[in-house]
């Protein structure tokens, strides 16, 4: 009787191990997956799809893009790109000398981009934060990069317009995958879905006015 007892009080003390390993796992992958979850919930849907080098190099050309009567470009320039993902494109503007910060939902992608900051030696000129891309002060940048969705753009277009004019900053906007529906571009780089559109906002002005 009492080996019965002692196999049935061990077969309980495996049952405990084993629920608390699963339940242990289930928690975790709920913890890891949250993240990535939670965004579909969500009005805008703005999913992670990394941007390619050729999608990279011509976000370069948008920030380094001038016309004859603008001013040079200088290393004081503030970029910031809405939804930066696993922080790709802001590590390559910081690369390039350039102050730039990102934004985004996914708390894991925030912590992989500032590991990968540091791993590249440029955690000096950037900055991530989990945010809403719509609480940020876009007039703080000089230059707004954003990989959107097509609903998205017409939201960034009245972003863009309220916080400009607010403190009347002229800016530049860099529009990937999809281009803002109301304003026209007055350059683009690239083509398919490598493809980029840059704008220019001037503050208080009618909308067509902003790619002057």
């Amino acid at each position: 009787m009492s080996e019965v007892i002692e196999q049935s009080n061990r077969n309980h003390r495996i049952l405990a191990i084993m629920a608390g390993v699963f339940g242990g796992l289930a928690i975790g992958f709920t913890a890891l997956t949250i993240p990535f979850i939670t965004p579909a919930f969500r009005r805008i849907v703005l999913p992670f799809v990394p941007a390619t080098n050729t999608q990279i190099e011509n976000v370069l050309k948008a920030i380094e893009f001038r016309r004859p009567f603008e001013s040079p470009l200088t290393k004081e320039l503030k970029i910031i790109d809405l939804g930066s993902g696993d922080g790709r494109v802001v590590i390559a503007c910081a690369k390039q000398g350039w102050k730039s910060f990102g934004v985004e939902l996914n708390l894991w992608l925030v912590l992989y981009s500032k590991f990968r900051a540091f791993r590249e030696n440029v955690r000096q000129l950037t900055s991530f934060q989990q945010k809403n891309l719509f609480k940020i002060d876009l007039a703080e940048y000089d230059n707004i990069i954003v990989f959107g969705v097509d609903n998205l753009m017409p939201l960034i277009e009245d972003k863009i317009r309220k916080d400009c004019d607010r403190s009347r900053k002229q800016m530049k906007l860099i529009a990937c995958r999809f281009p803002l529906p109301n304003w026209k571009s007055y350059m683009t780089f690239g083509s398919g879905v490598d493809q980029v559109w840059l704008y220019n906002y001037y503050p208080s002005y009618h909308k067509s006015y902003s790619t002057l």
